[in-house]
C-alpha cells in the first residue's frame, strides 16, 4: 500500500472503530436500563410492595451492574390500586466525545391482589 492509502485508512479504521465500541456500550446500557426497570416493577407490583421498594430497587440494582454505564439516570415509579410503572431514563456512558445517546426503558403490569 501507499503511504497516501495508509494515511486515509487509519484514520477511518480508528473512527469505525470507536463508532462499533460506542454502540456495543450503547446496547448494554439500554439493557441495563430495561433489566433495572423490569426488576423494579416486580419489586412494586407483588402484594405489600410500594413506589418507594420500587425506586430503592432499582437504585440497587442500577448500581450493581455498573454505576457507570448509565450517566444522569433518572428513574421514576409509581403505583395506584391496579397499576404499576417504572420509568428508567439516562444516557450511556461516552466512548466517542459529545455523543450523548439516551437510554431508557418504560414498563408497567397489574398490581397484585389476592382474591379469595
Amino acid at each position: 500500500m501507499h503511504t497516501v492509502e495508509m494515511a486515509i485508512l487509519a484514520p477511518l479504521v480508528l473512527v469505525g472503530a470507536l463508532m462499533l465500541a460506542q454502540v456495543l456500550a450503547w446496547a448494554i446500557a439500554q439493557l441495563c436500563a430495561s433489566y433495572a426497570a423490569n426488576h423494579a416493577l416486580q419489586t412494586t407490583r407483588v402484594q405489600g410492595g410500594s413506589a418507594t421498594a420500587g425506586q430503592d430497587d432499582a437504585a440497587a440494582v442500577l448500581a450493581g451492574i455498573d454505576g457507570t454505564l448509565i450517566g444522569g439516570t433518572q428513574v421514576n415509579v409509581t403505583r395506584d390500586a391496579n397499576v404499576a410503572s417504572v420509568h428508567v431514563h439516562g444516557t450511556a456512558i461516552h466512548i466517542v466525545p459529545f455523543l450523548q445517546l439516551p437510554v431508557g426503558a418504560d414498563v408497567s403490569g397489574p398490581v397484585e391482589a389476592l382474591n379469595p
